[in-house]
C-alpha cells in the first residue's frame, strides 16, 4: 500500500513561518571543518597490513611519544587511519564543544569500541580551529538482523558526540557595511517578494537582489542585533512549486498543493480508474447513455476496478489524491502508479514537477 502525504489545499491555508525557519543571515554562516586522525582500541578490524599511511601514521606518532617502533615495519590490526569532519557554527566561542564525525579512510572492517586519539580540525584557510578525541559511537550491532527497507549499519562511520573542543573562534561581522543580507535557504522570486513586503511593514529599506537574496539597509545608530531578532521573527507564507515526489522502494508519495489535473484519460495493464462524478462511455456499453450516466454518477469518487480494453476518463480539477486512493484499494504496485504518473505527465495532463527517488 501507498503512504501518501499531501500538503494543504489552497495558498490561503499554508501556514505562515517566521523568517529564521526559512532564511539565514549571509554573514552567519557554517564553516566547515576537517582532520586527519588514528581510532585505537578496535579488535583485530583495523586496517590491514598493506595500507602505509596507516603504518606511517602511528610510527609518527610513537615517536612524537617518544617510543620508536624497533621494527621499521611496525603494524597492527587494533588501529585504523580516519578522516574526522565536523560544522563549526557562527558565533562559536572558544571552549565550547561540537559533534564530529569519523570515516574509516582505509580498509577497516568495524571502528565498533574504537577511540579516536587527538585530532586537530582544519579550516579552509589551514588554520586549526577545533581539537577532537573521544570515544566512538557507531549505533548498531555488525551482527544485527535485516529489516526490509532499512538501510544496512555502517560501520566504518561513526561519531564522537562533544567531542571537539573549540580552538578558536571564526570573526563574524554583521552590519559593518551598513547593510544586512538574508539568503532564502530555497530561493523563489514569490517567496522573496513576499520577504520584502514583510520587512518593509517594520519601517525598513528592503530590496531583492535575486529570489535567493534579500538585502536590508541599516543606519549606523541602529541596535544590529534588537534588529535582526524582529526581522527573523517576522511570519511568512513561503511559495512553493507543484512538486511530485516518489519512493519506489518504500511506496512513499509526497504531493504538494499546488498539483493539478488537466482532462486525461487512463489505462494501464487492465486497471480501469474511475474518479469523480463522471459519465463514462465505452465499448460494450447498453447503448442507452443516459442509463449508463446515472449509473456512474451514483458511484463513489473514487472507483477502479479491473477490466479489458477500457478507457477511463480523468476529468479536470482531480486530485492525485483521488487517484491514488483508487490504485490502493486494488492493490496496485508503487510500479504501476509511476508509470501511471510518469505517462499523465508526459501528456501534459499533471501541471507538477514529477522526481522519482
Amino acid at each position: 500500500m501507498f503512504l501518501v502525504f499531501l500538503s494543504q489545499l489552497s495558498w490561503a491555508a499554508s501556514p505562515a513561518v517566521r523568517l529564521k525557519d526559512i532564511a539565514h543571515i549571509l554573514e552567519a554562516r557554517d564553516n566547515q571543518l576537517m582532520g586527519f586522525g588514528l581510532v585505537v582500541g578496535l579488535h583485530n578490524t583495523g586496517d590491514k597490513t598493506r595500507i602505509g599511511f596507516t603504518e606511517q601514521a602511528l610510527t609518527n606518532l610513537l615517536s612524537r611519544m617518544g617510543l620508536v617502533p624497533q621494527a621499521v615495519d611496525f603494524k597492527s590490526r587494533n588501529v585504523a587511519a580516519v578522516m574526522v569532519t565536523a560544522t563549526l557554527p557562527p558565533f562559536v566561542k572558544s571552549g565550547q564543544k561540537l559533534d564530529v564525525t569519523v570515516s574509516s579512510v582505509g580498509d577497516s572492517a568495524s571502528l565498533q569500541g574504537g577511540t579516536l586519539l587527538v585530532t586537530p580540525l582544519y579550516g579552509v584557510d589551514g588554520q586549526v580551529y577545533a581539537v577532537a578525541q573521544g570515544g566512538l559511537l557507531i549505533g548498531g550491532e555488525s551482527g544485527s538482523p535485516t529489516v526490509p527497507y532499512a538501510q544496512r549499519k555502517v560501520m566504518t562511520v561513526g561519531r564522537v558526540p562533544q567531542g571537539a573542543l573549540v580552538e578558536k573562534e571564526v570573526p563574524v561581522s554583521i552590519g559593518d557595511r551598513g547593510m544586512l543580507t538574508i539568503v532564502i535557504d530555497e530561493p523563489d522570486f514569490t517567496t522573496a517578494a513576499r520577504v520584502v513586503s514583510s520587512i518593509k511593514k517594520l519601517g525598513l529599506e528592503a530590496v531583492a537582489t535575486d529570489a535567493g537574496a534579500v538585502v536590508v539597509s541599516l543606519s549606523t545608530e541602529i541596535d544590529v542585533i534588537g534588529l535582526i531578532a524582529k526581522i527573523e521573527n517576522v511570519k511568512i507564507i513561503p511559495d512553493g512549486v507543484a512538486k511530485i515526489v516518489i519512493n519506489e522502494r518504500t511506496g512513499t508519495i509526497v504531493m504538494g498543493e499546488n498539483v493539478k489535473i488537466s482532462p486525461v484519460a487512463v489505462s494501464y495493464a487492465g486497471l480501469d480508474v474511475s474518479i469523480g462524478d463522471v459519465a463514462l462511455f465505452s465499448e460494450g456499453n447498453s447503448g442507452d447513455q443516459a442509463d449508463d450516466a446515472a449509473h456512474f454518477r451514483s458511484r463513489s469518487m473514487a472507483h477502479l476496478e479491473k477490466k479489458e480494453e477500457k478507457l477511463t476518463l480523468v476529468p479536470a480539477g482531480a486530485t492525485l489524491l483521488s487517484l491514488v486512493n483508487a490504485l490502493n484499494r486494488v492493490g496496485a504496485s508503487p510500479k504501476d502508479l509511476i508509470a501511471i504518473l510518469q505517462a499523465m505527465k508526459r501528456a501534459g495532463a499533471i501541471k507538477a514537477e514529477l522526481e522519482v527517488i
